[in-house]
């Protein structure tokens, strides 16, 4: 199937998946958006693992904000019934195209979250070589990482929680975060990729 003018197929995950999944860190407050939540938990997640090259080179190119507009119709789409208004728009998305170490990355900045797991940024690294041949895009591998509005008790200072989704779809919790600025976000991801190494 396949949507606007991309053709990629990449809004099906509406249609194959179940829209609800767990998060570890998730707890008794209010719910977050289903815009801003299915934006960049799922929506982006999904396109991002099954297309990483097509994903990051629109997110690199003049494209990109039309790119975002059409997963946010998507999104909307999936969110009418719980929240038949969105709260932003596809143009309040900030759209970040960074090194990380020396892969590439596009970074989307979110609204500001107003509640727990809702993202501040979430990073799409492409764990590719540009200076080499790339190779097909489904041999390419992604790390899909989240800055989070974290869980506090009343009273508490705020706090962000670093994340990451994997390619299964398992959301992995790092803890405390860093700031919600780019530059400690980006610095973030750097220190999880040489763990890694």
């Amino acid at each position: 199937m396949t949507r606007g003018g991309f053709g990629m197929g990449l809004f099906d995950f509406f249609w194959r998946k179940p829209a609800a999944e767990p998060i570890s860190d998730r707890a008794p407050v209010p719910e977050p958006r289903c815009h801003h939540y299915t934006l960049a938990h799922l929506a982006l997640r999904d396109a991002a693992f099954e297309h990483p090259l097509a994903v990051l080179s629109v997110l690199a190119s003049p494209q990109a904000q039309e790119f975002l507009a059409e997963v946010f119709r998507s999104v909307a789409t999936h969110c009418r019934e719980r929240e038949p208004r969105p709260d932003f728009q596809p143009e309040d998305v900030k759209i970040h195209t960074v090194r990380v170490s020396r892969y590439p990355c596009a970074v989307i900045e979110m609204p500001t979250p107003r509640t727990a797991a809702e993202a501040y940024f979430v990073a799409a690294v492409l764990l590719a070589d540009p200076t080499k041949e790339l190779p097909v895009s489904k041999e390419v591998q992604l790390r899909y990482i989240t800055l989070e509005e974290g869980f506090v008790f009343p009273g508490a200072p705020p706090r962000t929680v670093l994340a990451e989704w994997t390619a299964n779809r398992t959301h992995v919790n790092f803890g405390d975060g860093p700031p919600p600025q780019l530059e400690a976000f980006v610095a973030a991801i750097e220190g999880k990729l040489a763990e890694s190494r």
